[in-house]
């Protein structure tokens, strides 16, 4: 195992900052859904047409993919620490971004 122990504990930080991440859009989606359930509760409707719910459904795929996305991001490293190398990722963060931006405008369209 090439690399120092500082760096292999440096990108395990690194990854859990991305787990946190996702677990705080996890949690933010949950609390998105349910308010949109108390206020249907408060209004007494028999149904909910409300897309808080949808809003809330996606930010909780969206902490999924974060998550996924940091532990890609993480044994990547890991392979390169061990080779003693370090390779840019330059179009798979990219597309990382891209899928976060694609999500955000789709979203950004349905409030509008």
């Amino acid at each position: 195992m090439m690399g120092s122990p500082s760096d292999h504990l440096a990108n395990e930080r690194t990854f859990l900052a991305w787990v946190r991440t996702g677990i705080a859009l996890i949690g933010f989606g949950f609390v998105i859904a349910k308010f949109a359930l108390f206020i249907s509760i408060l209004k007494g409707a028999k149904t909910l047409s409300s897309s808080s719910v949808t809003y809330g459904e996606v930010m909780i795929i969206l902490g999924g993919i974060v998550i996924l996305y940091g532990l890609y991001s993480y044994l990547e490293n890991e392979k390169d620490i061990s080779r003693n190398q370090y390779t840019p990722r330059v179009l798979p963060n990219m597309i990382f971004v891209g899928i976060i931006l694609a999500i955000t405008v789709i979203l950004a369209l349905f409030i509008i």
